[in-house]
């Protein structure tokens, strides 16, 4: 019982950590530990009849805990993203530098090798074309309204939950991220926080196809190419930073402000990876 309550906890922190842009659902399972778990169960839960009760029953209490934690803090990042964007974002970015070292513990041999770097690069690269291809990241604010859902908007919303779905289990894709890139992130929380069902469940059936798609694939270049996917994943990481990055603060009250919540956002991420267990 005190087993499957830290399971939820721990869906919480992912959960949590998958309505904020920039920061990973993906690299929160690998700091809580539960990474190679959570991957190896969504792979194989219809295929191993031995342990299909055992995956299903962690799958859902893990998705039971996520799913109540969007559901409850979806009011309030609305608030924070509308209110207190930069101080928000300043916060997000202290997470995301605090969950690089988590990362690179992930796999024992990590050393600089010419595969390794290139992997790096190509997953740097790929952030800032994303960036630049989609102009400026549109900061979510309270003025997002969800209204009737036609065809376009229905294949929008079908895809960008695939793609999210997808990134969710991806260390260092964001889910929300993306969400920002594509211009559905500002609707995909007002529909939360309005209960917008319709909306919700086109996004659900794309983020579960998404997810189905994406265990498979992740499960293998891990186990291929361990160092080289996982610098992949740090090139992506490290250059998130760059399109959530709000501007240089306005005066020394904002710099001082903005310098604690990085430096909190920094010390949360690394007190969550104190008693995560280094794997490769």
């Amino acid at each position: 019982m005190k087993n499957n309550f830290l399971l939820m906890i721990k869906g919480g922190l992912i959960g949590i950590a998958n309505i904020i842009p920039g920061v990973s659902g993906g690299t929160m399972a690998v700091v809580l530990g539960i990474y190679e778990q959570l991957i190896d169960a969504i792979s194989n839960f219809a295929t191993d009849k031995s342990k299909r009760k055992e995956y299903i029953l962690f799958l859902a209490l893990i998705g039971g805990g996520a799913a109540g934690a969007v559901v409850a803090l979806s009011f309030l990042m609305k608030f924070l993203l509308a209110h207190y964007p930069e101080f928000t974002y300043l916060f997000f970015i202290g997470l995301i530098i605090g969950s690089v070292p988590s990362i690179y513990r992930t796999h024992s041999d990590m050393r600089a090798t010419p595969s390794g770097i290139a992997s790096f690069l190509a997953g740097a690269g790929l952030i800032l074309f994303l960036t630049l291809y989609f102009g400026d990241v549109e900061k979510p604010s309270a003025a997002a309204t969800v209204g009737a859902i036609d065809s376009a908007a229905f294949i929008m919303l079908l895809i960008s939950g695939v793609l999210a779905g997808g990134s969710m289990i991806v260390p260092g894709i964001s889910g929300s991220f993306l969400l920002v890139l594509l211009g559905q992130y500002q609707l995909v929380i007002s529909a939360v926080a309005d209960h917008r069902l319709d909306v919700l469940a086109i996004v659900a059936a794309g983020a579960v196809a998404g997810i189905l798609s994406f265990a498979r694939l992740i499960q293998y270049l891990l186990r291929r190419f361990p160092s080289q996917t996982i610098y992949f994943i740090l090139g992506l990481v490290i250059a998130s930073l760059y399109p959530i990055f709000p501007g240089l603060p306005k005066s020394a009250v904002h710099f001082t402000a903005g310098t604690l919540l990085v430096l909190c956002g920094i010390g949360l991420s690394f007190l969550l990876s104190v008693n995560s267990p280094e794997q490769g």
